[in-house]
């Protein structure tokens, strides 16, 4: 079973594989039985979730299990620290479960790897011909930018970022193109340690520190926390988005089009890379993509029945 949302129907001789720690993703974590993930994706969930997992065998990128004549192989998704896809090689076909991807290298991922099979399951959150992002380069740039001129205000730019993920390499972006103090949210802080643990140097400061109250009472930084936070937000915050959905909101509000899923080019891209005969396709614009890649690339390819994936305005 791959990323299931609910455990109530899965076998007791089972083995559950989740594919990274966003909250959509990790309902295999509440299984009893065998669950693998990559180490990273356990150490963010149970950062998040303060939850113990039980029956737990790690699954590192490249490194694959073998279930009777079945080998699964992860790899690299791209999507943020240790999301991994699943490769599964049966004796008569391939099948490469993506998961989540992002198909671009950024501050804190490489981007996803195409691997050549038969058939390919393939998320489609941004599948949709409107959804062309801009270089990571531009965005970088427009962030900082954007939070460099309200501090010239005086206030303090607050982004809205999801605590696993987003909110690491937006740290990133801002220790490695300004000398600004970056504060966070306590909640961000365990995802930290965990992608500083995998090498991925970060410098923060918690807001609930000693460090972290001074910083914010006096002087100029930046400010992260969760989508749905409003605790720590006063009238010398001023506000924005970081996420992909920043295409639709047509100027409603302060966001930047930085996303960790691969765009609609990239997706058809990664299609092609993989030469799949058998493509199925879930959640987010799945038939847009479907008709896209019947026209571009002449394939056969079908959507899978949706399940609900959370937005911008949800916490992961």
């Amino acid at each position: 079973m791959i990323d299931p949302s609910t455990t109530r129907r899965i076998p007791k001789t089972a083995r559950v594989l989740v594919s990274h720690a966003h909250g959509d993703h990790t309902g295999g974590f509440r299984y009893k039985g065998l669950k693998q993930s990559t180490p990273q994706t356990r150490d963010i969930h149970r950062a998040l979730r303060d939850q113990r997992i039980g029956s737990f065998r790690a699954l590192e990128i490249h490194s694959q299990l073998v279930v009777d004549d079945i080998r699964v192989k992860a790899l690299d998704a791209g999507h943020m620290l240790g999301s991994a896809q699943f490769l599964i090689e049966t004796p008569n076909t391939s099948i490469l479960y993506t998961g989540d991807i992002n198909c671009i290298d950024t501050l804190t991922t490489k981007a996803a790897e195409p691997e050549q099979c038969d058939i390919l399951v393939i998320e489609a959150t941004y599948g949709s011909p409107q959804y062309c992002f801009p270089t990571r380069e531009t965005v970088y740039a427009e962030i900082v930018e954007w939070a460099l001129e309200t501090i010239k205000q005086g206030r303090i730019p607050c982004l809205h970022v999801y605590a696993a993920g987003k909110a690491q390499e937006v740290v990133r972006l801002f220790n490695v193109y300004t000398h600004l103090p970056v504060i966070v949210n306590p909640r961000l802080d365990g995802v930290n340690e965990t992608y500083q643990k995998s090498g991925v140097h970060l410098d923060w400061f918690s807001s609930d520190s000693m460090d972290g109250k001074t910083i914010l009472d006096k002087d100029p930084c930046v400010y992260l926390t969760t989508p749905s936070d409003r605790t720590h937000i006063g009238r010398r915050f001023s506000r924005g988005y970081a996420t992909g959905w920043a295409l639709s909101l047509n100027g409603r509000v302060t966001a930047f089009p930085l996303s960790s899923h691969a765009d609609f080019g990239q997706l058809i891209s990664f299609v092609k890379a993989c030469d799949p005969k058998q493509v199925y396709i879930f959640t987010g614009f799945a038939e847009d993509l479907r008709r896209a890649l019947g026209l571009k690339l002449g394939l056969d390819a079908r959507t899978v029945p949706s399940y609900l994936q959370r937005t911008l305005a949800e916490d992961y």
